[in-house]
């Protein structure tokens, strides 16, 4: 029987620094729809079908966010608001415990279909329990097998876990088959940070998608990276965002 593969996309409305962001324009389109859109060209990379789902809250808030998904014909779950982990076990229902889950959020629109592909399909030659770009990445998602996210799900105790899903398989990768990848992985550059977490982000991001999206809102990597270096995007200092982890060789 061959592998299922999930993505699911965390989305809410209830950002501190940008309330609201995931329905924000980009080019014309919501950066949701921008995230989704990115996610669902994977299959096209991988040549097998792929499922996206969105994974939002029960809070009367997000409610716009479904309303959104329904429009674009895209299933969306809502689960616990804090408790992250737990939403993306819900989001797994119905896979076998060797599929695969991907995760990605909904702050992330230049997500790169290619490598994203190009990563789960060393998840699956690797036969890894979990696998991501080392110190996590903003274009490419990561992977991890369903029975150890359903493991997560039932014993992981941290809050700080179980809001962001997968710093415990970074933090102890000897107690995994744990496969990260180098963070300038397939010519990434990690020195960019593409997110959207603040207004200076996403007027930055409008910006580009202004100028690069008009045609294809699918735009490659390549392209982001030459207009970043043309206008000079800033490279701002990379705090740390857990503590450091040991990559471990498997196999």
């Amino acid at each position: 029987m061959e592998t299922q593969v999930r993505i699911v996309i965390q989305a809410r409305m209830g950002s501190t620094r940008l309330p609201g962001k995931v329905l924000l324009p980009l080019g014309g389109r919501e950066l949701l729809w921008h995230v989704v859109r990115r996610m669902q060209a994977v299959s096209r990379y991988l040549h097998r079908p792929v499922q996206v789902v969105v994974a939002t809250t029960t809070r009367r808030e997000d409610r716009p966010i479904a309303d959104r998904c329904r429009d674009w014909e895209v299933p969306c779950l809502r689960g616990p608001a804090q408790d992250v982990l737990q939403r993306y076990a819900l989001a797994s229902a119905g896979l076998w415990p060797w599929d695969v889950v991907v995760r990605a959020t909904a702050d992330n629109p230049l997500y790169c279909p290619r490598r994203a592909a190009r990563l789960i399909r060393r998840h699956l030659e690797a036969k890894a329990q979990y696998t991501c770009v080392a110190n996590l990445s903003y274009v490419v998602p990561e992977a991890i097998r369903c029975h150890t996210l359903r493991q997560l799900a039932q014993w992981e105790w941290d809050p700080y876990c179980r809001e962001h899903v997968t710093p415990h398989l970074r933090r102890y990768p000897w107690r995994y088959r744990v496969q990260q990848l180098p963070s300038h992985w397939e010519g990434l550059r990690p020195e960019y940070r593409l997110t959207v977490d603040t207004p200076e982000q996403y007027k930055q991001m409008a910006r580009l998608f202004d100028a690069l999206g008009k045609e294809d809102p699918l735009f490659p990597l390549e392209a982001v990276y030459e207009y970043l270096d043309r206008m000079q995007w800033p490279v701002p200092c990379h705090p740390a965002e857990e503590a450091p982890t040991v990559a471990m060789p498997f196999g």
